[in-house]
């Protein structure tokens, strides 16, 4: 009897778990999906409308107000914080709203309708018009307790509405695409932004900004937040196609990135370049000295070098530069004074620049400032060549450029540095030669024996070594 209850309870606790288990499916099934729609609600203004109210002053909006717009950016990638760009077929705004990770609820895509009663407009600072609680005379975040009471989210998944314009157009029309998302074609960053963190090299600075340029010389910035997702990653060095939301800062338009799908740039650059650098050594740059007829460097040629003249003391003109990596030494003339300290270590973008001598020293000549990107500050030194001034003078052709140290030099033919001086260290003579603009020029030549570091170059055929600063002379 003991064994047939157990057995009919065991059958009775099996049939419930079937039960439990059939219902549990059941319900699963039937519950209903969420519908991709609009809420019902009557659009009442533009985005075109509201804008037109904006004033430097907050207003509060009208009784019964509502505009609807689709979110073309959002705060996934932190390029935007709590920040929402909205556009319809008329135009685009920001609104302003003390919420974090905003995106999940209007993500981009999505159509959002706005309740504006309550809700204040107003252009910032630069002319950008803002929706939001008015604080203190100007537009402030809505409060995340009530930000579903104002943003009713709509439908997702929409197609964006990109505006296509060229760079130079947009330049010209800069407060006709505030806060639209914009698509232009052609376009490249500057030599000196290609390749280099959005949001700045940590090493050499915190600038936020990058240089777009199209290949008629039109140019806009473009900028990134530190904190977006994507700060540390590279711009491109390709010429193709870029989006971003339009803004106005200081009286020009700049271009904000929402993430890296905005930036498809595969072509070939301006000058017919692909852009990717090819890093080559000095000693291979030098191999394609021209003689007398200037020529130019090929196409997608990097140097990395580092600084070994000094512009602190005026010894050389102050547009050109002495620099020097592993293998060799060159000069550069840049287009205009530069500011690059001794020791500094520098990228410099030198294709389809043109290599030349003057009076006999081989030099890369007019190179754009933009083209020289600080990889490092100056805290690099480079070992100068020790050798004798008959080494110097058999070896020059290979060593020109470069640092060099001779020791137990005596110096003659004047008591102060400023113009030429005869080196003999006993096994010949050269010139030691002082720009008299250089900061030292007027300090005394010591009379006994020294040793001395400095630049080894030639002037109308007179080999000569100049010195940095007084500190070469030991």
């Amino acid at each position: 009897m003991k064994k047939s209850l157990l057995t009919l309870r065991a059958v009775f606790l099996m049939t419930l778990v079937a039960l439990s288990f059939t219902a549990c499916v059941k319900k699963e099934y039937d519950e209903p999906e969420v519908s991709n729609l609009d809420p019902n609600l009557t659009v009442t203004h533009t985005i075109a409308d509201l804008r037109a109210t904006a004033t430097f002053t907050p207003t509060l909006m009208d009784t019964n107000t509502i505009i609807a717009g689709i979110v073309t950016a959002d705060d996934e990638s932190g390029a935007f914080y709590k920040e929402m760009i909205i556009q319809d077929s008329t135009g685009g705004l920001s609104i302003q709203l003390d919420v974090s990770n905003y995106n999940t609820n209007y993500p981009i895509g999505r159509r959002v309708f706005v309740k504006c009663t309550g809700l204040s407009i107003a252009k910032d600072s630069d002319g950008n018009v803002e929706i939001g609680a008015a604080t203190n005379g100007q537009i402030g975040r809505i409060p995340a307790g009530l930000v579903q009471q104002y943003l009713v989210p709509g439908k997702w998944g929409l197609d964006l509405p990109f505006v296509d314009a060229s760079l130079d157009y947009i330049n010209a029309n800069v407060e006709d695409f505030c806060q639209l998302l914009v698509r232009m074609p052609s376009v490249e960053f500057a030599n000196a932004d290609a390749n280099q963190a959005w949001a700045g090299d940590p090493l050499t600075s915190s600038d936020n900004n990058r240089e777009l340029k199209d290949c008629t010389g039109n140019s806009l910035i473009v900028y990134t937040s530190a904190y977006a997702s994507f700060a540390n990653a590279r711009t491109p060095f390709r010429n193709g196609q870029i989006s971003g939301i339009m803004k106005i800062y200081r009286g020009d338009g700049e271009l904000i990135i929402r993430d890296l799908s905005d930036v498809n740039m595969n072509d070939l650059r301006c000058d017919g370049s692909s852009g990717n650098p090819v890093y080559i050594p000095l000693d291979s740059v030098r191999l394609l000295d021209p003689g007398s007829t200037p020529t130019a460097l090929p196409g997608d040629k990097f140097i990395r070098v580092i600084v070994t003249s000094d512009n602190t003391t005026n010894m050389i003109n102050g547009q050109n530069l002495y620099c020097q990596d592993q293998t060799a030494g060159i000069q550069i003339r840049f287009s205009g004074t530069h500011s690059f300290a001794l020791g500094t270590q520098l990228e410099i973008n030198v294709s389809g620049q043109e290599l030349s001598n003057y009076r006999g020293v081989l030099q890369i000549n007019n190179v754009p400032l933009t083209s020289a990107t600080v990889i490092a500050p100056p805290t690099f030194s480079i070992t100068p060549r020790v050798a004798t001034l008959a080494d110097l003078n058999t070896n020059y052709d290979q060593w020109e450029g470069q640092l060099v140290k001779v020791n137990a030099v005596t110096l003659t033919g004047a008591t102060t540095y400023a113009g030429s001086l005869t080196m003999d260290d006993g096994t010949g003579t050269m010139i030691l030669y002082t720009s008299t603009s250089a900061t030292f020029s007027g300090s005394t030549v010591p009379t006994g024996p020294v040793n001395v570091t400095g630049l080894l170059i030639e002037y109308n055929g007179t080999k000569e070594i100049i010195i940095r600063n007084i500190s070469d002379v030991q």
